[in-house]
């Protein structure tokens, strides 16, 4: 059995608890007490916009305290990014739009994809999303947003968000939904996307600060290594390499769809990331159509995921269509691309990224406060 907690442990339990929540809440110096045979704590937040790290000194008095401090080159960059947005984000978004346009903050784009599906009669209760982003981490709060919404996905993700499962991927995937007791009809969402990087003036397209790393990082690192080896001219060996197999994939679909759109002329890495979305999009509606049983209804939604400033993740929408088999058993494909446009509305991305910028100043300035559920348990510890 598991020995009972004592009050020792219950205090440094309680501690550390809250330790967490103010790594999670705030980026300003905090202490407080805590036994001092307590461990070292290192802590880091999940995907949000601000990582903090914890750690644990010992006073002269034997009194342990606890500092949440900002992770020094991330932190610098990203409070220089707020400190600038928010005095206004407009030009931020007009230069990323130009690149990605009609890009919306990725938490808007699932709401308003969602809303689509939903009056096309897809809801948590009879459907399954299948979803493909990359595997780096800073890509996985989508996939988390989706679960939070629809339920569990089922995953057909490979390196820089492409497709690999084929069609015994799908056929699992797309024999999961509930079935329509009087049709046996089951419905399935698609959700598939490359990703790139695209922070302030000063950072080249693919660039992104990633908390505990002094130097800048980059995404999508299969994209950009692949970019650099069609700008160096040397010939790209198009050989499947057991040893790096989604790479080799990746490597061969890209370059046979910019051989169709740009020839023997290089792109830069946004061309690759479009080229990749395209790629992407093909092999998925492709292999749905081989894998869905008759009585499948689906949408494939399709877009570019973009590393923002703020560490917040936009949207760039690239498609949504609706799949169906009719009475007489032929598929009708449905662009839902105007229903999608009407959902987004006057949004305005620059007005959200402002108010979110100018938030993490007042938080990092004192002046937000930690949320009740703490702040109750601080009072108990």
């Amino acid at each position: 059995g598991v020995p009972p907690i004592g009050k020792y442990e219950e205090c440094t339990m309680r501690c550390a608890f809250v330790v967490c929540a103010l790594a999670l809440t705030s980026n300003t110096l905090a202490f407080l007490p805590l036994p001092s045979s307590t461990p070292i704590l290192s802590l880091r937040s999940g995907a949000s916009s601000s990582r903090s790290r914890a750690s644990v000194s010992v006073r002269k008095d034997g009194m342990s305290m606890v500092a949440v401090v900002p992770n020094s080159a991330f932190e610098q960059n990203f409070l220089a990014e707020a400190s600038t947005l928010s005095m206004g984000s407009k030009a931020y978004v007009q230069s990323m739009n130009k690149l990605f346009p009609g890009a919306i903050a990725e938490e808007k784009f699932i709401e308003c994809m969602s809303s689509v599906c939903f009056e096309k009669g897809f809801n948590c209760s009879n459907s399954i999303n299948l979803v493909s982003t990359c595997r780096d981490e800073i890509c996985r709060p989508f996939a988390e947003q989706l679960d939070s919404l629809w339920g569990e996905s089922f995953n057909i993700a490979s390196l820089a968000g492409f497709v690999f499962c084929g069609k015994t991927g799908f056929g699992a995937g797309m024999a999961h939904s509930p079935q329509e007791d009087d049709t046996g009809k089951e419905r399935y969402i698609f959700w598939v996307a490359p990703h790139v990087a695209y922070g302030p003036d000063d950072a080249p397209v693919g660039k992104i600060w990633r908390p505990g790393r002094e130097s800048i990082s980059s995404a999508c690192g299969a994209l950009i290594a692949f970019n650099n080896e069609l700008s160096s001219g040397a010939d790209v060996s198009l050989e499947l390499d057991p040893t790096d197999t989604e790479m080799s994939l990746v490597r061969s679909q890209v370059r046979a769809k910019l051989k169709t759109t740009h020839g023997d002329k290089a792109p830069n890495l946004v061309g690759v990331t479009y080229a990749a979305h395209d790629c992407i999009l093909e092999t998925v509606k492709r292999t749905a159509k081989m894998a869905a049983p008759k009585t499948a209804e689906y949408i494939i939604v399709s877009g570019i995921q973009v590393h923002g400033a703020l560490n917040k993740n936009f949207w760039w929408p690239g498609s949504v269509t609706h799949y169906e088999y009719n009475a007489k058993g032929t598929q009708v494909e449905t662009d839902l691309s105007e229903q999608f446009v009407a959902k987004v509305g006057d949004y305005k991305a620059a007005n959200w990224l402002e108010a979110e910028a100018l938030a993490h100043m007042q938080k990092t300035a004192g002046k937000s406060r930690v949320q009740g559920f703490f702040s109750d348990i601080i009072g108990k510890v």
